[in-house]
């Protein structure tokens, strides 16, 4: 480096000589390009200014040395770096304290549902110099540097505390075996919150007039036959009331939320059925349907994987659960061994399928979208079992999430036709309608579910997708999009006539 940056007496070093040939490479293209310029058109002024500005460069003349040394003892003494530093993380590091504490608290506020992956690098050391030489004379600051470092980590420093916590431990283990059970704790805390979720106590309604009922099952029996949903439910109710460990009536009160568009309520009622019953088949499906309408797939795979046992004639409650039902993303691994079971069922059946194992299996390809083996299974279930208004809903759902709307429509059409009151087929069909862009017609569909939904209508989840087609109508009344926005069932009506 010397022989670079520092020239032989009464000589110019090489970085001199390379400025020197730079300027004399910039003036030939300058004079090139003045020589050329006599067979072009006259230049703009642009051009001039141009050729101005090369002519000055070639004319400027390098520095004809410096040093490495004077810069040296222009740099800041150690003592004074380190003041100024001391001074700046006793300022900085309290408000960066108090701002972290605040982030990390938002933040896991706001993710604590979220699965995240982590990526785990680490930055490639310093490369050394190939002259120890070099670095003696140079005088940098940077061996003032390592020599502070060497001498604070000789008295003691926080690489101490850190050493001897890995000679405490295990220096290959403690990371993996603290990481490892801080997130077995998570788990375990998650699962206590869920199954928690699941055992709270179900809200009833007030003033059920079915309370005095001789047999309010019947009743709500009869009552969702004729459509009429709202009673239907208060005689589930209580049924539940008066037998608290009547599975099947905690059953049939689930499945009258479910299809009055009320998954929450759903789950309730299929959890404490399947804590008196493990293996009410039809609790564990449409527990795992409702469930799925949630987002929560892990879960409802879970209970798709109770079912099968179930429907084999084993122990449900005996099946643990293996995947990460604190994830967001579907378990492959869960899924393949679930499927595996399915499929295996299915064919022992032969020629002569079981449509509730088929319908089970429409509800299994649901979850990791593959809608195309969902359909088929879900038609092979309608085949048989025509009648049933809730398997046309669905497969007119997987449909349309399949992106085949017009056969989607015609599914719920279907629907309807056995049971004009189903609120979650008509909700469906609204929701077709929009993504034809036939928002007018959506709007009605909407209003008509809510007009059928029983129960605090007022929260429900339609009036969001009532919104957004209201806004995406064309020429849209004023007093309509008031009537959205503040939930009032009737002004959407007169709105809309």
């Amino acid at each position: 480096m010397k022989g670079v940056v520092e020239g032989q007496c009464g000589q110019q070093n090489a970085l001199v000589g390379l400025a020197n040939q730079f300027g004399t490479s910039n003036q030939r293209v300058a004079s090139s390009n003045a020589a050329s310029s006599s067979l072009l058109p006259r230049s703009s002024l642009g051009e001039q200014m141009a050729n101005e500005f090369l002519r000055q460069q070639a004319n400027t003349m390098a520095p004809t040395s410096f040093s490495m040394k004077s810069m040296q003892q222009n740099l800041p003494q150690a003592s004074a770096s380190s003041s100024m530093a001391s001074n700046w993380t006793q300022e900085y590091q309290p408000r960066q304290t108090q701002v972290a504490n605040q982030w990390s608290k938002e933040y896991t506020d706001a993710t604590r549902n979220q699965n995240f992956e982590r990526f785990w690098h680490q930055s490639a050391p310093p490369m050394a110099s190939s002259s120890s030489s070099a670095l003696q004379d140079s005088g940098m600051w940077s061996s003032e540097y390592l020599d502070t470092v060497d001498t604070s980590l000789q008295k003691g420093t926080w690489a101490d505390d850190f050493l001897s916590t890995q000679e405490n431990f295990g220096m290959e283990n403690t990371w993996k075996d603290g990481f490892e059970e801080r997130w077995e704790e998570i788990k375990r805390d998650m699962e206590k919150e869920e199954e928690a979720t699941m055992q709270n106590s179900y809200v009833y309604q007030d003033a059920n007039p079915f309370l005095s009922s001789a047999s309010p099952l019947e009743e709500g029996d009869q009552l969702m036959r004729s459509g009429d949903i709202g009673n239907a439910m208060l005689a589930y109710e209580a049924a539940v009331q008066k037998d608290p460990q009547d599975a099947k009536a905690w059953c049939k009160l689930g499945l009258a939320h479910a299809e009055n568009e009320k998954d929450q309520m759903a789950m309730q009622a299929f959890g404490k059925c399947l804590q008196i019953d493990s293996r009410n088949k039809e609790a564990l499906l449409a527990l795992s349907v409702s469930q799925a309408n949630e987002g929560m797939e892990n879960e409802a795979l879970h209970q798709l994987d109770k079912w099968m046992s179930a429907y084999l004639g084993s122990d449900a409650s005996q099946v643990t659960n293996a995947s990460p039902m604190y994830s967001s993303f579907l378990d492959n691994e869960t899924f393949n061994r679930v499927e595996a079971r399915f499929l295996e069922a299915a064919r022992q059946q032969g020629a002569t399928p079981d449509p509730d194992l088929q319908n089970a299996l429409g509800v299994l390809y649901n979850l990791n979208r593959n809608f195309a083996r969902a359909v088929d299974s879900l038609k092979v279930a309608v085949s048989r079992n025509p009648e049933d208004a809730r398997l046309w809903n669905r497969l007119g759902a997987t449909l349309a999430n399949g992106d085949r709307t017009a056969e989607a429509i015609s599914a719920y059409r279907e629907a309807l036709k056995l049971y004009p009151t189903y609120v979650r087929a008509r909700y469906n069909l609204g929701i077709s309608c929009m993504q034809l862009s036939s928002y007018d017609e959506a709007l009605k569909h909407f209003l008509s579910a809510l007009e059928l939904q029983k129960g605090g209508n007022e929260a429900s989840s339609i009036w969001s997708t009532m919104r957004s087609a209201a806004i995406r109508t064309t020429n849209v009344p004023e007093t309509l999009l008031r009537a959205v926005e503040v939930r009032d069932l009737a002004g959407v009506k007169a709105s809309l006539r």
